[in-house]
């Protein structure tokens, strides 16, 4: 197993950052005027928005952490779950565990899958 090791104060600020960029990229698309913030968005919005910015900071990581056993979901989860508690919105209330390996699930699944595809191609 690999134990990924980063305060959750650290994790849920990339979390921010990786918030405010999907933001921006939603506001360029013209899908949210320019002038809205992250505190403009509905519980919804927001909890959306948290998930895919957690799925773009999974997608940063190192390949072996999706093939090994790793507490990925575990971070990912507090993370969200501490940002929500800042943000004081109910949408977050219901979040569980379950909801962050459901989003780290697809992705380790890919990387076992691809990773096998390669190995068979190389025989």
């Amino acid at each position: 197993m690999i134990e990924i090791r980063i305060p959750i104060s650290a994790a849920v600020l990339l979390l921010k950052e990786k918030i405010v960029l999907e933001l921006k990229a939603l506001q360029k698309a013209s899908i949210f005027p320019e002038e809205f913030s992250v505190s403009d968005l509905s519980d919804n919005e927001l909890l959306s928005i948290t998930e895919t910015a957690a799925l773009d900071l999974i997608f940063t990581l190192p390949a072996e952490i999706y093939v090994a056993e790793s507490n990925i979901a575990d971070i990912i989860y507090k993370a969200i779950r501490t940002f929500a508690l800042e943000q004081q919105r109910s949408a977050f209330n219901n979040y569980q565990r379950e909801h962050a390996v459901a989003l780290v699930e697809p992705i380790i699944h890919l990387f076992k899958v691809s990773g096998e595809k390669e190995i068979f191609s190389k025989n």
